[in-house]
């Protein structure tokens, strides 16, 4: 499958995880760019902290990939414990396509009903 083939409706989002003492949000993309990379997998670009009651746009956010690498090992463990893995990221990838898919067709429709 060639990237450029497959249309995507989400291309970013975030995944937080909630709890009393505050939450993880963590920023996601999926990465394109590189053969390397399967198509079909979020890539997290930034994780931020947000204190009870505090918003997420004030959190103290720092770029992933800058982490030390065992933090970044455990943060994907903890995320994957709580079933945000490979496949997660493959179903919402591939439900995606398929949503924008059915949206790009009735976008045709009325465009269509609308300039007949």
């Amino acid at each position: 499958k060639q990237w450029y083939q497959r249309r995507v409706a989400i291309t970013a989002g975030k995944i937080e995880i909630s709890k009393p003492q505050g939450k993880l949000v963590f920023s996601c993309n999926y990465h394109m760019t590189t053969e390397e990379q399967n198509l079909d997998q979020f890539v997290i670009s930034e994780v931020a902290f947000a204190g009870p009651g505090e918003d997420d746009h004030v959190a103290f956010t720092t770029d992933f990939g800058n982490l030390d690498y065992v933090l970044i090992e455990e943060f994907e463990n903890y995320l994957t414990r709580r079933g945000l893995d490979a496949e997660f990221s493959s179903t919402l990838f591939e439900m995606s396509a398929a949503f924008e898919h059915h949206n790009y067709v009735n976008f045709l429709k009325n465009v269509r009903d609308f300039v007949n």
